[in-house]
């Protein structure tokens, strides 16, 4: 199961965990001790589409059922429905593997063009045969919609995000229906990146009601290269077919089956022919099994824009004090972790001290100062100037021990295997983790979400736009009318005005040296005050079906699922 933020963020969270790997070009077992990823390499088994079958099915394994099929409300920005729904839905911009925007020529009739003085201005021409799957075109109203119910400014839509949406001052009817005229009241840097997620229609973008709940186990609309055929909760399968109203490439696949299996069954699945691919992430026994699968299956790795971190609930009166929250930082041996998750996949293990860019990102700097290293006596000190007196094996402060609640999705084993890790490491000075594995479909709904927790780990599925895509994770939660903390995907309920006006900044920012300076400076900021503690990158790691050919570990790019299929 994992989740990504909306608009031009994609970015998302994860469950399973994962390393840093180089791409392997053609697939195959890994090599001993391999170190990080390279930028703009991925290993899909490129293949031409005159030399891939015609039919055939793909079954894709989901680590959980998505509750919302609108990728934009705030219980559909799950990675898994992603997966789903980008087979279906208009995206106006794919990303190839290096990060690059490109301009999708099914859905637009050309380039969009970018003015920039006075203000920012995006016309997008649209392509004359796009049209949902009821025969309605695809229009200008569509983009508005979107703007609408994503912006922020009718709270009556449980968004995820409003990042990049809340800075557009209109969209407006363009020379005919088929051309958008989008103004920004205030510049936004990774513009491309807002539609570089699902176009939903304006039908049911219009009413609230429908933007929240009309999308919950049915897809009303759809505009690509498959459609809904069904949904089957009891088999726990969700089937799309080839759309015969496509104007594009012809799907070569007849079908796709997603189905829902638990991330420690996933390679017996693969094994028994129940599936045709896993991801393996951080999950030693699947890599182990994997490699015994040589006559089925090939191991295919790339580098993304993902990383598996480590989040703290601020909002919790023994985690509010900063203070203790950085004492906690310098506790906690992420080398450790990372040695003890990487290297037994044959990875080289590398700790990241980035927050927004990655490793093998031209960007990525070591902003965690004295806040990346272990230091365990410095730890004690921290803790006990900040109340926190050894009492026996624990420590104190008024009567109450400093102990953490520590929720972790079930059956998932690197949640389980980081958990452990850190819990020992925390004992070392005097707190107590009490590790909570909860139902995996449960875990954002009912844990994260409503910050039932003190710790957690999960990672974060990045994007090809870094800095805006982060902002939603960091920004200062509010309240709303009601009272309740909007918390949007800050999971950690942390925020400073000083890191929100940077981001502002930032994403304002149309010269990328200077934004991702910017964003290395709102990192910083971010150590400081550690909503998080991200711990190491984690790669694209895939087993896939032997012939199985334009699928696997797609580093940044986007799937092309007209392309997939089996090699003739």
């Amino acid at each position: 199961m994992r989740r990504r933020a909306v608009l031009a963020t994609l970015t998302a969270l994860a469950l399973s965990g994962g390393l840093a790997a180089c791409g392997s070009g053609g697939g195959g077992s890994a090599a001993k001790n391999q170190p990080p990823a390279k930028a703009g390499v991925n290993d899909i088994a490129a293949t031409p589409r005159d030399q891939v079958k015609e039919g055939g099915q793909l079954v894709w394994p989901l680590g959980g059922f998505p509750p919302n099929f609108n990728y934009f409300q705030l219980d559909g920005t799950l990675r898994d429905n992603s997966d789903v729904m980008k087979a279906v839905l208009p995206m106006l911009y794919v990303v190839d593997a290096g990060g690059n925007p490109i301009w999708n020529k099914d859905y637009l009739a050309e380039e969009p063009k970018l003015q920039t003085d006075p203000k920012q201005v995006v016309t997008y021409k649209l392509n004359p045969k796009a049209a949902w799957n009821d025969g309605t075109p695809i229009t200008w109203e569509d983009i508005q919609w979107q703007w609408k119910a994503s912006s922020g400014q009718n709270k009556e839509y449980n968004i995820s995000s409003a990042n990049g949406w809340q800075d557009i001052e209109s969209v407006e009817k363009g020379k005919d229906d088929r051309e958008a005229v989008v103004t920004f009241k205030n510049k936004y840097a990774d513009w491309q990146g807002l539609l570089n997620n699902p176009l939903y229609p304006k039908s049911t973008n219009q009413d609230p009601k429908v933007f929240n709940e009309g999308w919950i186990e049915k897809m009303p609309a759809g505009a690509g290269p498959f459609k809904f055929e069904s949904l089957d909760k009891t088999a726990k399968t969700i089937t799309l077919v080839r759309n015969e109203k496509w104007w594009g490439n012809k799907a070569k696949l007849d079908k796709i089956v997603y189905k829902e299996v638990d991330d420690n069954a996933t390679a017996d699945a693969l094994a028994n022919g129940e599936v045709d691919f896993m991801e393996i992430g951080a999950n030693v026994n699947n890599y182990k099994r994997a490699k015994t699968m040589a006559d089925k299956v090939d191991l295919r790795r790339a580098g993304g824009p993902n990383f598996r971190h480590i989040t703290i609930n601020g909002s919790k009166p023994q985690l509010a004090d900063k203070k203790v929250r950085q004492a906690l930082a310098l506790a906690i041996n992420r080398q450790t972790i990372g040695k003890a998750l990487l290297q037994p996949l044959e990875m080289e293990p590398s700790v990241l001290n980035n927050h927004i860019f990655m490793t093998n990102h031209s960007a990525y700097k070591d902003n965690a100062g004295e806040l990346g290293k272990y230091n365990l006596e410095k730890a004690k000190s921290m803790l006990d100037e900040a109340g926190w007196k050894v009492d026996g094996a624990v420590r104190k402060k008024d009567g109450a021990s400093l102990e953490i609640n520590f929720v972790i999705p079930a059956n998932v084993q690197a949640s389980k295997q980081e958990s452990e890790l850190i819990q020992a490491m925390l004992k070392e000075v005097g707190v107590t983790v009490n590790i909570k594995a909860v139902p995996s479909a449960e875990f954002f709904d009912k844990y994260i979400t409503p910050g039932d927790y003190d710790m957690t780990v999960f990672s974060w599925i990045g994007t090809a736009f870094p800095v805006s895509s982060a902002e939603s994770i960091y920004k200062k939660p509010v309240k709303d009318e009601k009272g309740e903390l909007k918390v949007e995907q800050n999971y950690s309920r942390i925020g400073t005005d000083e890191i929100d006006a940077l981001f502002k900044q930032a994403n304002a920012e149309l010269n990328k040296d200077k934004n991702h300076e910017l964003g290395n400076k709102i990192d910083a900021k971010i150590w400081d005050e550690v909503f998080s503690l991200p711990m190491y990158q984690r790669p694209d790691l895939w087993a896939v079906k032997k012939g199985l050919v334009n699928f696997g570990a797609f580093a940044f790019a986007d799937p092309v699922y007209e392309d997939m299929g089996y090699k003739k």
